[in-house]
């Protein structure tokens, strides 16, 4: 069977972003809830993984259709001969801070020997953690890696003091550094993060070869569909808010505790990501873009 429900087309993509979706993951989340893979005639199934690893392994293992996740693990199997391919990046950037335990580190130099919580070991949060890291002039072991799962699962560890730092989404990062002054702050802003890590890990959808070969027009509306998503919020500080609304402030509880962002907070998210070229607007997918990033994913390898 193809999936085809009536004349809609179901896929089926594993979110290596767990349950929830956050500002780095928006345009995926707004893809969804704003109609623009519906208007290709898709309908779009989560399941929720820890990690682009696992939503990988989820694709690999015939569970899902395609993933949304890092596009490191993709390129990894690839390399191993399991057959990913990439379809469309989610995003140029991330839209990530690193917060700390300020009762225990106050400067960059302060991260070595100590404990940062990451969603698994390859996935977006410990590379790009790695990528910081060697921007600072760190060594990779002098930092303690801990597997943790998704930014609700590492803030936990941050608040019981179980960890030392992590890579959280913006927006969580804006609120707890407000909730809990005492405790936790920002140390690594989005500018810090780009200057230190220029070409950063992002998310990807992708679909195993067999999929791209016997769907291709599933392919192509997932493409579109995401694309043109990432437009809407390019151009639509509007749509920006909607999105942030419903997958973040205003979310289900049940889904995932909303994170109380600021509108003006919000708007300076919009603002920088717009800025930065964070937002796919074409895709992501030129040779240039590629270069860079598989360059630094070489460095990563040895």
């Amino acid at each position: 069977g193809t999936g085809e429900a009536g004349d809609r087309m179901r896929v089926r993509l594993a979110s290596g972003a767990g349950g929830t979706f956050g500002v780095d993951d928006i345009a995926v989340a707004w893809a969804t809830s704003g109609g623009f893979w519906e208007a290709e005639g898709l309908d779009v199934e989560w399941t929720g993984v820890r990690g682009g690893v696992k939503a990988a392994e989820a694709v690999l293992s015939g569970e899902v259709d395609g993933g949304y996740g890092t596009w490191l693990p993709v390129v990894q199997c690839s390399r191993e001969g399991k057959p990913l391919k990439v379809l469309t990046s989610m995003a140029l950037a991330l839209a990530q801070n690193l917060l700390v335990n300020r009762t225990r580190i106050q400067a960059t130099g302060d991260l070595k020997g100590k404990r940062w919580a990451v969603d698994g070991i390859g996935a977006l949060s410990h590379t790009l953690g790695q990528l910081i890291v060697r921007g600072l002039g760190i060594p990779d072991d002098a930092v303690e890696w801990v597997v943790a799962g998704p930014p609700p699962q590492r803030i936990e560890k941050l608040l019981s003091g179980e960890v030392d730092c992590s890579l959280v989404r913006v927006e969580e990062a804006v609120v707890l550094a407000r909730q809990h002054p005492e405790l936790l702050a920002k140390l690594i802003s989005f500018e810090e993060t780009l200057s230190l890590a220029p070409v950063q890990p992002h998310g990807v959808i992708s679909v195993s070869e067999a999929f791209a070969r016997e769907r291709p027009e599933a392919c192509l509306a997932l493409v579109r569909g995401l694309v043109r998503a990432s437009r809407s919020l390019h151009d639509s500080l509007e749509d920006f808010r909607r999105a942030v609304r419903e997958h973040v402030t205003e979310r289900q509880a049940a889904v995932g505790q909303p994170v109380a962002v600021s509108d003006e907070e919000v708007q300076a998210i919009w603002q920088r990501e717009h800025d930065a070229g964070s937002f796919a607007v074409n895709g992501g997918m030129t040779p240039e873009h590629w270069a860079r990033n598989l360059a630094v994913y070489a460095e990563l390898k040895g």
